[in-house]
């Protein structure tokens, strides 16, 4: 393993690996449109590529975008319909009665790290596993029976509906998990591009915004910075559904995009640095 180094002003990024503790990662918000399939296929392409085994599962079933990008296929370029998700991704509708239990019912694997994509919007079905429709302690109490803390990455957008989204999660997880607040770059620069997660000040003088990252911060969250690719480099490969890691072999990318996006990954793990070990991986 090599420590990756970059210009930015950023902890230097270590690379994972090996687990520390099992951990069931939600990669999270209830505003559609934020970036969370990017997020999460990154992070497990990332750990992947550093010899850190993950179980990935995209919630959005067979449409889903991280199963499109990492999913296994046959000679022929098709998903390959059964998927290993140490080695693909594993898929599921969470938003089917039969299908969302598999967001606990796949811990019976007993890998040490999991990670889901979640559909925007998600979280009213999440309760439905264990408790109901009335909150999160059951499916919780099963995951920590099972030996599993769960994580919670909440990918932030400018838009009020992330932070009350985060809000949500806050008050129905009441302390129990580990929170991390991504603030996706791609959407502009923090602390002006996100007024409704750093706050603001309005015409009239009065503080707006703010509070939900305060109370993430002060319940002992954290906060990360997700990078932004050059638009025009991950147009290229979303397109053929290439992952990050596999952009120099694709042949879509001039010799400037594939140092983007060689930038993009060192970013992306120089500013993961301090959460690595709320992810179940060594630094």
């Amino acid at each position: 393993m090599t420590t990756i180094e970059t210009d930015m002003e950023k902890p230097k990024a270590s690379s994972p690996r090996t687990t520390t503790s099992k951990r069931t990662l939600l990669v999270a918000s209830e505003k559609g449109g934020v970036g969370k399939s990017v997020v999460c296929r990154t992070l497990v392409d990332y750990l992947r590529q550093r010899g850190v085994r993950v179980a990935a599962y995209d919630a959005d079933g067979a449409v889903g975008a991280t199963l499109r990008v990492l999913g296994a296929r046959d000679a022929n370029g098709r998903l390959v319909e059964t998927q290993d998700p140490t080695v693909g991704v594993g898929y599921y509708a969470g938003r089917d009665d039969a299908e969302r239990p598999t967001l606990l019912d796949c811990i019976e694997s007993k890998e040490g790290i999991y990670v889901h994509d979640l559909a925007g919007g998600l979280l009213t079905d999440l309760t439905r596993i264990v408790d109901g429709g009335e909150g999160l302690a059951g499916l919780l109490n099963a995951f920590s029976e099972h030996g599993y803390r769960v994580t919670v990455l909440h990918v932030i957008s400018p838009d009020v509906g992330a932070a009350l989204s985060v809000s949500k999660w806050l008050e129905l997880a009441d302390g129990r998990v580990d929170h991390v607040a991504v603030v996706n770059l791609r959407h502009g620069k923090p602390p002006a591009d996100f007024p409704w997660w750093y706050g603001f000040t309005d015409a009239k003088g009065e503080k707006r915004g703010g509070n939900t990252r305060k109370a993430l911060l002060d319940g002992g969250g954290k906060e990360v910075f997700f990078p932004a690719l050059q638009a025009g480099a991950f147009a290229k490969l979303d397109s053929e559904n290439v992952a990050f890691s596999k952009a120099a072999d694709a042949g879509l990318l001039t010799i400037t995009e594939r140092a983007h996006v060689a930038k993009f990954l060192s970013d992306f793990g120089a500013m993961f640095t301090d959460v690595w070990e709320l992810l179940g991986v060594n630094k």
